[in-house]
């Protein structure tokens, strides 16, 4: 498989590893719409290619998204890659479980792409098809601790895109799963715990990027040795895997 270049809408594409998809996407000859709450961020990213069009978007409104998703097919003629990347990385600490926390992480990480897909759905079954990419992370493949919000609602993201996959398939549309590991960004940067094999946003957003116009398999999932680890580890006895998991909590 080898997409060649036309219209994607980018939701989360003002800053961090959708920023940096936005710039390859456009550098490889994509036309390619970006949207995030920061209007200033998103003329930022637009400012590196005429070819990147803003659209500043809150994804907890259901209705803008509607009219965003309509205004991008109306102005751009298709849309035949939509990637969701909005991200609220909500601080959880250990042992507290407050729902404003997880109401907030939940009503961005996820909700925002469940508001997006009908109109999406429709846009792309009139064109004859197309991809829906959604950026997870490793860290929705086990409950470990510190995760808490974030890491619970990528692990929804996951399952609603497993789902996706074969729901979708007879429209001619086809799903992806992004899981990356640790990845420098805004977000990452207010971590104050060890993040091993951090890798640069660009190199995050090559491989992204490389990996859906090339391929057409599920998921997308880096580094490789840390995918690999987190998937064993759902493998574990579950008294092993606690063990493990209270090991890391003690980690700093």
């Amino acid at each position: 498989m080898n997409v060649g270049p036309g219209v994607a809408w980018i939701v989360g594409g003002g800053s961090g590893i959708g920023a940096a998809v936005a710039r390859e996407l456009a550098d490889r000859g994509w036309t390619v719409a970006i949207s995030g709450r920061r209007a200033e961020r998103l003329d930022e990213v637009a400012a590196h290619n005429p070819s990147i069009r803003p659209y500043p978007l809150d994804v907890t409104d259901t209705r803008a998204v509607l009219a965003t998703v309509n205004a991008i097919a109306s102005d751009l003629g298709r849309l035949d890659l939509a990637l969701y990347g909005a991200v609220a990385a909500v601080g959880t600490p250990p042992g507290y479980y407050e729902p404003e926390k997880f109401a907030a992480a939940f009503d961005v990480n996820f909700l925002g792409l469940v508001r997006a897909l009908d109109p999406l759905i429709e846009v792309m079954g009139r064109q004859g098809g197309g991809q829906i990419a959604v950026i997870g992370s490793l860290a929705g493949y086990v409950g470990l601790p510190r995760g808490g919000a974030y890491a619970a609602s990528k692990s929804a993201l996951m399952t609603l895109c497993q789902t996706m996959r074969v729901e979708l398939a007879p429209r001619n549309i086809l799903v992806r799963l992004i899981s990356p590991g640790f990845v420098k960004s805004e977000l990452t940067s207010r971590n104050r715990y060890r993040m091993p094999m951090l890798m640069e946003t660009d190199e995050a957003a090559w491989r992204i990027v490389d990996g859906l116009v090339r391929s057409a398999r599920f998921e997308i999932a880096f580094p490789w040795p840390m995918a690999w680890m987190m998937k064993a580890a759902r493998l574990l006895p579950y008294r092993l895997f606690f063990w493990l998991s209270a090991l890391t909590l003690r980690a700093r």
